[in-house]
Order: C-alpha cells, then sequence, then structure tokens
C-alpha cells in the first residue's frame, strides 16, 4: 500500500508552495529597499542643505565694531623767536610791542617793526624818557645831542645794532648844554651820532663841555655784558671816561679833544637778566 503523504506529488508540490513563497519574499523585501533607496536621497538632499544653511550662516563676516577716531592732540603753536616767526602766526600783525621769547623760551618785551614788510626787533629804551640814552657831539658853541627811544637788537644774539636810528632823534635840550638844532645845524658836517658814541669836538678848550654817550638799561630786562671794551681814536683826545655800574644797567662815555671819538670797542653784547 502506497502511503499518498510521501508520495512523490505531495512532495514537488510543497516544495512549488516553498518556493513561490520565498519568490513572493524576495520581491517583498526587493520592493522594501527600494522604496528606502528612493527615500533616502531626498533625506541626504534635506540634511546636506541644512548643513549648507548652517555653514553659510557661521561663514558670515563678524561685525566689525564701531570705529573709533583718535582723539588728535593739536601741535603747540611754537613760540615766537622773532618779529618775522609772529607775523607768521599773526598775519594781522602791526607795529608795535609784543612778547618774543629769546630762543623759544624766555619771554621778553620787544617793539616790532617794520610788520608789513621786513619785521625787525627793536629794544624800547623807558629811561630816555628821563634823558638817558643819548650821543653827544660837543662843540664850544654848544652840542648836537642824539637820543634813542628804542634799538635795533637781534633777538638771538642779543647784540645792539648802534648805527640803526630808526628811533633816534635830536634832542633840543640836555642839562649843562646848549643845544644846537634846527637851523643851527646847517653849519655842522655831522648832526648824529651813533648809540652809545661819544665826539669830543670842542678843540680841548679849557672848560668846555665835554662830548658824552651814555646807555641807560633801566626798565628792561637786560644789562651790558661784562667783556663790553672801549676804544677811541680821532685828533688830541683827552680826559677819556668809560664808567659801567656794577649792575651792568649804565655806561657813561665822556671824551675831549679835536672831535675826538669814544665808543664800545666792540659789539654791544648784552645780557638777559631776570627782572
Amino acid at each position: 500500500m502506497i502511503d499518498a503523504k510521501n508520495s512523490p506529488p505531495a512532495l514537488l508540490l510543497r516544495l512549488l508552495l516553498i518556493g513561490g513563497g520565498l519568490v513572493v519574499l524576495a520581491f517583498y523585501l526587493g520592493y522594501v529597499l527600494l522604496n528606502q533607496n528612493a527615500v533616502a536621497p531626498d533625506q541626504a538632499e534635506a540634511t546636506t542643505v541644512a548643513l549648507i544653511a548652517t555653514e553659510l550662516a557661521t561663514l558670515q563676516p563678524t561685525p566689525l565694531p564701531p570705529t573709533r577716531f583718535a582723539t588728535v592732540t593739536p601741535s603747540p603753536v611754537p613760540r615766537p623767536s622773532s618779529c618775522a616767526m609772529l607775523k607768521q602766526q599773526q598775519p594781522t600783525a602791526e607795529d608795535g610791542q609784543y612778547t618774543i621769547y629769546l630762543h623759544g623760551r624766555t619771554a621778553v618785551s620787544l617793539y616790532c617793526h617794520n610788520m608789513a614788510t621786513t619785521p625787525q626787533e627793536f629794544l624800547t629804551l623807558p629811561a630816555t624818557a628821563n634823558g638817558g640814552n643819548y650821543s653827544l657831539i660837543s662843540y664850544p658853541e654848544g652840542a648836537i645831542v642824539t637820543q634813542y627811544e628804542k634799538v635795533r637788537l637781534n633777538p638771538s644774539s642779543l647784540i645792539v645794532d648802534p648805527t640803526d636810528m630808526t628811533f633816534a632823534l635830536l634832542a633840543e635840550s640836555l642839562a649843562g648844554y646848549t643845544a644846537l638844532f634846527g637851523e643851527q645845524l646847517a653849519d655842522y658836517p655831522v648832526t648824529s651820532s651813533d648809540f652809545a658814541q661819544a665826539t669830543g669836538c670842542n678843540r680841548n678848550q679849557e672848560g668846555a663841555p665835554l662830548g658824552r654817550a651814555n646807555i641807560d638799561l633801566t626798565g628792561t630786562p637786560f644789562v651790558v655784558s661784562q667783556e663790553i671794551t672801549f676804544s677811541s681814536f680821532g685828533g688830541e683826545v683827552q680826559e677819556l671816561i668809560s664808567d659801567v655800574s656794577v649792575d651792568g644797567k649804565l655806561v657813561n662815555l665822556a671824551v675831549n679833544g679835536r672831535c675826538g671819538v669814544i665808543q664800545p670797542n666792540n659789539p654791544i653784547q648784552l645780557v638777559y637778566q631776570q627782572p
């Protein structure tokens, strides 16, 4: 008797059923895998876009801090050491008394002249108002007296120019002398004298007034240098006097002769003295 369960047709049928199931399972798995592969690129793309956006955000330039402009401290205006320098700093400055700084440091009051053209420095001599700062030419019949209200001064070297007569004037009187002026001067070849120059043209007549000169720096912050010396020249020079005060503020010169002269032997060097 043949067993139906173990018959070849039944076994074959089972094998066919198992193979068909496997085929169906394979198709199902393939379908699932295909769908997963189809979804994965979309998810990857979205992820990539998100990462790129994040990266771009991080790559944005960091805003610079607000610019802080440096505070510019203006350079100090140099102190004027001459009238020309003062004119450059003050173009509208006119002739007058100004503060000038010796070597840019020490303040002194000087008169600035010719400010419209070529500025020049002059030292004002207050003592002239009291009869000082004169240069006198004596004659038997009188004297020609030149007084200096101001003298030309180099602010760098402090040397006086005795030949500059910009602020010189002829005095009409001087104690002890009969002043010659006006039409009387027509008879004399020399009618003025340099600063600190004494001239005696009294022909050595006994009792005739001497030729004299005076420097009086009272009221200024200057004195004459201790190195100052004097020399004389001319005809029959006699009775020479050269006297410098201890404080250097006053100089008195005198001479007798046939137009004998006495004057500083070297440049008139002034020295600043703290008032």
